[in-house]
């Protein structure tokens, strides 16, 4: 048991050593992503209203009309469309294979592959103004897996939301110089839209993405404590489906992304949060009229940083 524990505590202070202190708390990185989700959908919930007005006044302009006739065929079909958006709502998609292709730290010139576990995880819900949206979603730091679902509802009347995941890691630069990050996630994703009418709004958004947050843990810079000062990002794969009037679908399962970096100079001052997200995000008008799904599954198996000091030439 005391070995057990020795061991244990030796690799902790490896970590700790090689990422530049403690792991920041998990409350702070929630808090800290959440206020930047907020923004977003707040954004996302204006430009939604603002193009569904937009069509519908298109519409009429066109001398277009919104109802729905009440032909039984036309009731039957509008029947079978609904069952297939129920259908799809109710599939869950497999976490892909997690290949792990490290099994420890290692450590070079201040590089290192990190595994799960990870220093922390997140799940961030957002709903828009309506009618509530199905959210559902996981996300371990202990197996770097993700699971995001988003689906609108079968009520008539507006309806939109969010579901937003991260796994990642922290890293406290000794001083000034270049953070290189990299990852190389596998994904499963399924989406859909189903929109009647030209002036049925709809829209069906995902994404999976490399970012790395620089904060401000201690009033070392002009914000407050917990204000992000320095952003990179990259992207491993995105769709935004909105096309009216239409039935779209997409799905694909166990993809390699790519291996994908991120570059930012870094200074002491602030601490860096280093993580793969997901987001997941629908918004639709109801049946009869337009609904839409979104669902994205992730494996992480390493996140590797690589900082590359400043070089700093006195002369004699």
């Amino acid at each position: 048991m005391v070995r057990k524990k020795l061991r244990k505590s030796l690799r902790t202070n490896s970590a700790e050593r090689i990422r530049g202190g403690k792991p920041l708390p998990r409350r702070e990185v929630q808090e800290c992503l959440t206020g930047v989700r907020e923004d977003q959908t707040g954004h996302r919930g204006e430009m939604a209203t603002r193009q569904s007005r937009l069509m519908k006044t298109l519409n009429k302009a066109q001398g277009g009309t919104s109802n729905v006739s009440a032909n039984p065929r036309v009731e039957k079909a509008l029947e079978a469309l609904l069952k297939d958006h129920q259908r799809l709502a109710r599939k869950k998609l497999a976490l892909p294979r997690h290949v792990r292709d490290f099994d420890a730290l290692v450590p070079g010139q201040i590089r290192a592959t990190i595994v799960p576990p990870y220093d922390y995880d997140n799940v961030i819900p957002s709903r828009l103004a309506g009618n509530d949206a199905i959210l559902q979603a996981t996300s371990d730091r202990r197996t770097g897996s993700m699971s995001l679902s988003a689906v609108t509802p079968n009520a008539q009347g507006r309806s939109g939301g969010s579901m937003y995941t991260t796994v990642g890691i922290y890293f406290h630069p000794p001083g000034r110089g270049t953070l290189t990050v990299s990852a190389a996630p596998t994904y499963s994703y399924l989406w859909w839209t189903n929109s009647l009418r030209s002036d049925n709004f709809v829209r069906s958004f995902g994404q999976l993405g490399l970012t790395v947050y620089g904060v401000d843990v201690a009033n070392q810079t002009v914000g407050e404590s917990g204000t992000i000062e320095a952003t990179a990002a990259t992207e491993f794969y995105s769709w935004n489906g909105t096309r009216s009037g239409e039935i779209n679908i997409g799905f694909d399962s166990n993809v390699d992304a790519p291996v994908m970096s991120a570059q930012l100079n870094v200074n002491r001052n602030l601490v860096y949060l280093i993580f793969v997200d997901a987001d997941v995000h629908v918004d639709g008008e109801g049946w009869p009229g337009s609904v839409a799904g979104s669902k994205l599954s992730v494996a992480v198996p390493y996140i590797t940083y690589d900082f590359a000091a400043e070089q700093v030439l006195r002369q004699a």
